[in-house]
């Protein structure tokens, strides 16, 4: 039987979580497909999402990301097109490329951050820096690191939107090359998620079912 959103909401939050609400907007957040093509997202909303979005955990705090937002009625058709035809996109009325760093561009500005604040002294500091760049350096794990940074705000940007009344879903349903092309994003960085965001036109189907903890849960090995 599938969980409905109304069964997700009700179900029972442990009596010491000290954020109840979060746990809720976990619980309950959907990916919809159901947007008010007549709305549309402000800009303080916009930067609001956005800005949520930036409080993501990231390696050694270097934020390796960025926000291409689309909202002109003709560049959401082209957007439409890349994304193979998903009429949800242009009913949605805002599209957010999310993208991420290839190359770790912010770690002198971050590092020296880090010895400002007192985390690390000036030596230790440039060791680990450079230390974190050589991570960086094959084509594959330059990828990695865009793509496992920039998840982890894109996850942020959707609980954002979520928590405000909005509907949003992340897609990876288009074509990337075409995207950065269109979008103008530099050779360093990539394409990682696109999602669709508006307000909400109203009730979502039924939530499919979900693998539950006993199948997913390993102990101490796989």
């Amino acid at each position: 039987m599938a969980i409905g959103d109304s069964d997700v909401a009700e179900a029972e939050v442990a009596h010491d979580d000290e954020f109840p609400a979060a746990v809720e907007a976990l619980r309950t957040r959907r990916s919809g497909h159901n947007f008010d093509a007549d709305a549309e997202l402000d800009d303080e909303t916009l930067e609001a999402l956005i800005r949520d979005a930036a409080l993501a955990p990231s390696s050694y705090n270097l934020q390796p990301w960025e926000f291409v937002a689309v909202q002109d009625d003709d560049r959401l058709d082209e957007v439409v097109d890349l994304a193979y035809g998903q009429e949800h996109v242009r009913e949605a009325g805002t599209a957010i490329l999310v993208v991420g760093h290839t190359e770790p561009e912010t770690a002198d500005r971050v590092f020296d951050e880090w010895v400002e604040a007192g985390r690390f002294d000036e030596e230790t500091g440039e060791q680990v820096k450079e230390q974190t760049v050589a991570g960086y350096q094959s084509e594959q794990a330059g990828r990695d690191y865009a793509i496992r940074n920039a998840s982890l705000a894109a996850q942020n940007l959707l609980l954002s939107a979520h928590a405000r009344g909005l509907t949003a879903t992340p897609m990876t349903g288009f074509d990337f090359e075409g995207m950065a092309e269109f979008l103008g994003l530099p050779e360093d960085k990539v394409p990682v998620l696109l999602v669709a965001v508006g307000p909400s036109g109203g009730a979502e189907p039924d939530r499919l079912p979900r693998r539950g903890v006993d199948e997913i849960l390993h102990r101490e090995t796989y």
